[in-house]
């Protein structure tokens, strides 16, 4: 159980010290750039998501899969990376022939188009920087992964203060932080990986990337339709309201960013931990006190969050107040992912990756249909609104599907504990009188649901870490 908590421990440290340095990033960026030029910049980067989600064609996950199936890992590695590299050359070559429109489309500006250049560059450096991390992960080496992805976040911040000094104050602050950014950081972590490109005995095994193909492809189209959910609601913004609110749409999530701290350093530790434990045979209850313990977590998390809203909205300027009616909801974007990482596992577990599609269908639609609906009247607030319940349709959806694979999770406390986060939510984003009281009160509450829980956690340290007292559900 001690190694199981220092190696989540070291999972954390990359994600918290990467927060810090964004909160040092975001206060300049929204210092010397307006919400408007911020938008702009935004809408840059949700086509670069775009692309991604069309990069790796799912090989990523498909590695991760076959990684404790595969003897020789530099072998398997370089297979998996083959089909992402050539999509990237794809890419990127339509990107730089169509430079000028994209750059014309994005800014108002067809000669704007270094951008555009780097845009292609990144892409062949973020197939590396999957891979080598996803590699790093699956080995279960926390510190090493932690300071990896630090060293990027610290390169981002790095490149957008030489911007600032330079004299720049429009969006390309932003792009040129986050893509040069990112790919000095890449570089760092080729190098640092570098014997996975000793190529000497590579061979193309055909049968091994088919075999990728059909695990990874499902998971794809669900990844690329869950893209479309992901950023349909800030196009629907540019398009139905102005770049100023999806400026503060944007700057909104940068406080839903605070649980998504939780989120990256949950997945990196658990999704190695889950499949370990599925090879193992472990019993149910040890995933459905990760499921509970979660939901617990990041509910009292999210309740201090609104408690303290006041206080995290002095990090940005006047100009970005009006945010802190909006990020509530964005918050549900971290909180129901990771608890659906927990409930989905009966998918995977079964190769079943196809049902993935169907999840992803559900959410996209419950998203358009109300973000186009409440946008034009609400703005930011309408997206975020659409956000949040769209995740929990795709949390609903992931589990419900799951749950018909194995053995599952019990819903009924997470339902409970997500009905209260609803309700926290449309208090905060509506509503201003008395949100202090309101938030303590639901705090409290979640405390009252947990305690037991809590109790049988301490329980289980005192008895060594073993669940075998637990092994009927119903004493659970």
């Amino acid at each position: 159980m001690n190694t199981t908590i220092k190696r989540f421990f070291y999972f954390t440290l990359g994600p918290v010290a990467g927060a810090l340095v964004s909160f040092i990033t975001i206060p300049l960026t929204t210092y010397f750039v307006s919400p408007e030029e911020y938008g702009k910049a935004s809408m840059f980067i949700l086509v670069q998501t775009l692309l991604t989600a069309y990069l790796y064609l799912g090989f990523d996950q498909a590695y991760t899969r076959e990684y404790h199936e595969q003897s020789d890992k530099r072998y398997l590695i370089q297979n998996a990376m083959f089909v992402p590299l050539l999509i990237a050359m794809g890419l990127s070559s339509v990107c730089l022939l169509f430079r000028a429109s994209i750059a014309d489309f994005l800014f108002y500006d067809s000669k704007a188009v270094v951008p555009v250049i780097l845009l292609c560059v990144s892409m062949f450096t973020l197939v590396f920087e999957r891979f080598f991390l996803l590699s790093i992960r699956m080995k279960e080496q926390a510190a090493r992964y932690s300071l990896l992805t630090f060293i990027i976040k610290l390169f981002i911040l790095i490149v957008t203060l030489v911007c600032i000094l330079l004299g720049k104050r429009d969006f390309s602050v932003i792009i040129y932080g986050t893509l040069i950014g990112q790919i000095l950081g890449d570089l760092f972590i080729i190098a640092f990986c570098a014997r996975f490109l000793n190529f000497k005995h590579f061979s193309l095994d055909r049968k091994l990337i088919k075999k990728l193909w059909f695990f990874g492809f499902p998971i794809s189209i669900a990844f690329s339709i869950d893209t479309i959910f992901n950023t349909s609601d800030r196009f629907i913004i540019g398009i139905f309201s102005n770049y100023a609110e999806l400026g503060l749409y944007m700057a909104a999530f940068k406080i839903a960013a605070l649980l998504k701290i939780v989120q990256s350093s949950f997945t990196s530790f658990w999704i190695p931990m889950a499949y370990r434990w599925q090879k193992e045979q472990k019993q149910i209850i040890y995933f459905q006190l990760v499921a509970d313990g979660v939901t617990a977590l990041f509910a009292c998390l999210f309740l201090l969050i609104l408690l303290f809203k006041n206080v995290v909205s002095l990090v940005f300027t006047a100009a970005y107040a009006d945010m802190i009616y909006i990020f509530p909801f964005l918050c549900f974007v971290p909180i129901l992912y990771t608890i659906s990482e927990t409930t989905t596992l009966g998918i995977v577990f079964s190769r079943k990756t196809y049902l993935n599609i169907y999840v992803s269908i559900g959410a996209v639609l419950t998203n358009v249909t109300l973000a186009v609906s409440l946008v034009p009247n609400l703005g930011a607030k309408g997206a975020a609104l659409s956000i949040g319940i769209s995740y929990f349709i795709y949390y609903l959806l992931r589990t419900i599907l799951s749950n018909k694979q194995w053995e599952g999770i019990r819903m009924t406390k997470q339902l409970s504990t997500i009905g209260i986060l609803l309700t926290a939510g449309f208090y905060n984003t509506f509503f201003v009188d008395y949100s202090w009281v309101v938030n303590s009160l639901l705090l409290l509450i979640v405390i009252i649901i947990y305690f037991p829980l809590i109790k049988k956690l301490f329980l289980l340290k005192k008895k060594g870490g073993s669940l075998a007292i637990y092994s009927d559900q119903k004493d659970y």
